[in-house]
């Protein structure tokens, strides 16, 4: 049921994911972003084990946030050159792409209590808009009383809606939160005396919200605790070493836990790590654990609660370097509530068309000098299994060992304790051998 998975798009390029909702049963969506030279919008739909079900690209934009539809589907938005929502149904066919001229950026999008949609942005302009169940546009409003900027809106108990972001007050930029009504007008607002605030979630006794600033060269990230009206009753800096973190997102468990994501630059060299941490109600850091690829980067964005589960899972996602550190794709892990350490980060599924065959491609380049990719395709839910021997017929690594479901896959093989050579890999169905070509290392 655990596990972590990079995904790549057929455009090729970098791929990262920026959020994430429920689909149908145990489904879920991440949208993001693929290309090369151009960005297209990047959706997946996943079932609970991580496999991909289908992707869909849209040339010309980044997906920001997703919201989940009642019908399976989910409704998703985010920077294009109009503000914009579109719907797809559970199979991935578009219902409806609308926009809206005199809107702004968004960057998040939550369902409401009447089956619509709201949502935030803006730069400089606070903008929020509230969409019927059909994308229509029923208000919006440019909060433009002094530059601000809104990262996150949600409902709020009893009604209307509460929405973080930073807003510059007497001469600097400040952590702000507000409470709006049904039509978009402020009840109570609250500033902080940290730069800005990026994520929070309603608690039985108010708020908590994460925020950040800059010090002494770093990037802080800051837990606070609010009562009801948004003041701030608890304060604390996450981390205090020596490192620059950055992308905080918080969820709050039925268990009454909270887990915190973020990413974290690991002391002066180009590498981050994901972070995923549990805090009680009184902001103590419970448990910690660090999310790495090999030698090579993590970066989590953002997270949800595993649809349909009542073990309290977590699927946290963002961008992974698994082949080369210039070379990101969209990473996804879904780990426990106590979070436990992970399996290691699996093989991934390419294509969602279904194969003809069983097949092994030979592996590219090919000789290669540090790492080489293997491709195979799988026609049915089949336990597989890649091993590389060398010439004396000695099993020196295993690839692959696991049950995966139809679709084209690619495993990246990287020496390290072998010498030069040839080598032989092998590819297994429920324990028959398919096919098997020949590779020559040149380290």
């Amino acid at each position: 049921m655990y596990w972590q998975k990079t995904y790549e798009s057929f455009i090729g390029g970098d791929e990262e994911g920026y959020d994430g909702c429920a689909a149908d049963g145990s489904n879920f969506y991440i949208v993001g972003y693929t290309g090369i030279l151009d960005y297209y919008m990047y959706v997946l739909k996943m079932n609970q084990l991580g496999d991909t079900l289908w992707t869909r690209t849209y040339i010309g934009g980044i997906a920001k946030a997703v919201a989940p539809s009642n019908d399976g589907g989910c409704v998703f938005t985010g920077q294009r050159n109009s503000c914009f929502s579109m719907k797809l149904d559970l199979n991935g066919n578009v219902v409806w792409d609308k926009s809206y001229p005199n809107g702004a950026e968004t960057r998040d999008i939550t369902q409401t209590g009447d089956s619509g949609y709201v949502m935030c942005g803006g730069s400089f302009s606070g903008y929020i808009c509230k969409l019927d169940t059909l994308g229509n546009l029923l208000w919006e409003k440019y909060y433009d009383d002094t530059p601000q900027t809104f990262y996150k809106i949600e409902p709020s108990i009893g009604g209307g809606y509460v929405v973080c972001g930073d807003k510059f007050i007497n001469g600097t930029w400040k952590a702000y939160l507000m409470k709006i009504d049904g039509a978009g007008n402020i009840i109570w607002e609250s500033s902080y005396q940290y730069r800005f605030v990026s994520s929070f979630v309603s608690t039985n006794f108010g708020f908590i919200i994460l925020g950040g600033y800059y010090s002494n060269s770093y990037y802080r990230i800051v837990i606070i605790k609010t009562d009801l009206n948004g003041n701030a009753l608890l304060t604390d800096t996450i981390s205090k070493n020596n490192n620059s973190d950055f992308s905080p997102n918080i969820i709050r468990l039925e268990s009454n836990k909270y887990i915190v994501s973020y990413r974290s630059s690991l002391n002066n060299e180009n590498r981050h790590v994901g972070k995923v941490c549990q805090f009680d109600t009184n902001l103590n850091k419970i448990r910690e654990i660090n999310l790495f690829s090999d030698l090579n980067s993590v970066y989590l964005q953002n997270m949800i609660k595993a649809p349909d589960s009542n073990l309290d899972d977590i699927i946290c996602f963002g961008g992974a370097e698994p082949n080369n550190p210039h070379d990101v794709d969209l990473y996804a892990i879904r780990i426990d509530s106590a979070l436990s350490q992970p399996p290691p980060i699996s093989v991934n599924t390419i294509s969602n068309q279904v194969p003809e065959k069983n097949e092994l491609i030979q592996n590219y380049p090919n000789p290669f000098n540090g790492s080489t990719m293997i491709k195979f395709t799988v026609n049915k839910s089949n336990f597989v299994q890649i091993k590389v021997f060398d010439v004396l017929g000695r099993e020196v690594e295993t690839l692959v060992t696991e049950v995966l479901s139809a679709g084209t896959y690619s495993k990246t093989f990287v020496p390290k304790y072998l010498s030069s050579g040839i080598y032989f890999y092998q590819f297994s169905i429920n324990g028959n051998i398919i096919k098997t070509h020949k590779m020559v290392y040149n380290k």
